[in-house]
């Protein structure tokens, strides 16, 4: 079974975003990947955290994925049809890439004492540095 963690985060010293993704086979880690962009926002990072994630399945031939995030925002979204009105254009990349396999979407409490959780919330705010 593969699951993904994913996270985003924004600082507005820096006005740079960072996403993030943490993949685990049978719950050990075997990848991970986090990046940075600028003049962007935390819910875009969010977004594109997620379609970093999804890309990584579709080059590695990975039709089942479990994708935990803390963003109430990305999984209220994708699970129970939340109006979009903002960020389109990840969304349509977002829809179009998750109909190429099967997800099951979960949400995870942000800062608690999930290690995957918290791992890439250190990876997308170091990524932000």
């Amino acid at each position: 079974m593969i699951e993904i963690y994913t996270d985003g985060a924004y600082s507005s010293n820096r006005n740079k975003g960072g996403w993030a993704f943490v993949v685990l086979a049978d719950g050990e880690k075997i990848y991970s990947s986090f990046f940075y962009e600028l003049d962007t926002t935390s819910n875009r990072m969010e977004l594109q955290a997620s379609i970093e994630a999804i890309s990584w399945c579709l080059e590695n031939k990975i039709k089942n994925v479990v994708i935990y995030s803390d963003s109430m925002y990305l999984i209220g979204t994708m699970t129970k049809n939340w109006k979009r009105n903002t960020n389109n254009d990840l969304w349509e990349i977002l829809d179009r890439y998750s109909k190429k396999l099967k997800i099951t979407w979960k949400h995870v409490k942000g800062h608690s004492s999930n290690k995957y959780n918290i791992l890439c919330d250190a990876l997308a705010s170091q990524a932000t540095l």
